[in-house]
């Protein structure tokens, strides 16, 4: 009975101890647990925190496309025509041969200085160029047949007669019919020079140009419809092409008084003003030509305006929300790179001059620049 009551309490004892193990392995646990809670906690507000910046939206760049502006003022515009002009001689000789016959003396050729009343060129006219040319045949032929014959026969005698008189005839016709002297009417300088020594002639041909240095001028043309532009007296910007670093000045010497059937054109000469520099007959010149002067005026870049398909000019402004508005305007003159805008524009609106080929009316933009007045 002891043996039993001792087994009995040993089973209580195990009981005991098992129980009393569980119940420390279970607060061992609790405790575990209670102490995750707090960097349970603090991984659940991470995640919380993460999840919350994926959803907010990442700041945006500033909507829009990128465009440059320039403020509409008011400003006075000139409008220029650009002619060419030919560098001329107003006085010059065109130096032309008084006869049928062949030029026997020139003395002056290219870029060589003549006096008035100088003896330039000599023509041996046509009667007696025929007629001394046959005296001279004649001659040769007797010369030659003397030569061949017996000087005991009468023949040869004959012959030695007919060669002096064939001699005296020579010598008659040189004196009967001179050379004609081809005399220069003007001090000038040799601009031309169109046959040479020998060279057969006939009246009117022209042999020489001579033309007075101190009347160069520069002769250009313009149509009539631009005749109050041309007045005498107006003073013009010209640029040679011999000098193209060289900007000069002229002033309107002559207006001619008749306009071309065929061109409707109006011929005018223009003198260089305190020109230095060679000067040469044939020189070209651009000649700058106000026409049209327009004071208060709208005006904007010409890149800013564009072309339609249904040829109607428009162009962009930007408003105040920055939004492109298309506008179709009306153009008038011309003034270097600046457009006249007669009609479909306010001034100090903000027109766009740069980037304007991919706009679309009502799309948002974005200024780069400040806009900038236009210059007068």
């Amino acid at each position: 009975m002891r043996k039993t009551r001792l087994i009995i309490l040993s089973c209580e004892a195990k009981t005991i101890i098992r129980r009393g193990s569980a119940t420390y392995n279970r607060n061992t646990r609790f405790r575990t647990i209670r102490n995750c809670f707090p960097l349970l906690g603090m991984v659940l507000l991470l995640m919380h925190a993460c999840q919350q910046k994926e959803k907010s939206p990442e700041p945006r760049l500033a909507a829009g496309t990128p465009v440059r502006t320039q403020q509409v003022l008011r400003t006075t515009m000139t409008s220029t025509l650009e002619l060419t002009g030919t560098v001329q001689a107003n006085l010059f000789s065109e130096i032309q041969s008084p006869a049928d016959g062949a030029i026997e003396i020139l003395k002056a050729r290219e870029s060589q200085w003549v006096e008035k009343g100088e003896i330039i060129a000599t023509i041996n006219p046509l009667d007696r160029l025929s007629l001394v040319s046959e005296y001279r045949l004649k001659i040769q032929h007797l010369e030659k047949q003397l030569g061949t014959t017996d000087q005991t026969t009468e023949d040869y005698n004959a012959l030695v007669q007919e060669l002096e008189t064939q001699r005296k005839n020579l010598e008659y016709a040189g004196e009967m019919y001179q050379t004609i002297p081809v005399v220069c009417p003007i001090q000038g300088m040799v601009t031309e020079r169109y046959l040479d020594e020998g060279s057969q002639v006939s009246a009117r041909d022209r042999i020489l140009t001579v033309s007075d240095m101190s009347s160069l001028v520069i002769k250009a043309e313009i149509n009539e419809k631009y005749l109050e532009a041309i007045q005498q007296g107006k003073t013009l910007a010209l640029i040679l092409n011999a000098y193209p670093a060289d900007t000069l000045t002229g002033v309107i010497e002559r207006v001619y008084p008749s306009v071309d059937a065929a061109t409707r054109n109006i011929l005018f000469d223009i003198r260089i003003k305190n020109f230095r520099k060679k000067l040469l007959p044939g020189m070209m010149a651009s000649v700058i030509l106000p026409v049209v002067k327009k004071e208060n005026t709208l005006s904007v870049p010409e890149q800013a305006i564009m072309v339609s398909s249904k040829d109607k000019k428009f162009l962009f402004i930007v408003d105040n929300n920055l939004t492109a508005r298309r506008r179709v305007v009306e153009t008038g003159i011309i003034s270097g790179n600046q457009t006249e805008i007669v009609k479909g524009l306010n001034e100090n609106e903000k027109v766009v001059v740069m980037g304007q080929e991919i706009l679309q009316d009502g799309m948002k933009v974005t200024i780069q620049e400040p806009s900038k007045g236009i210059s007068k």
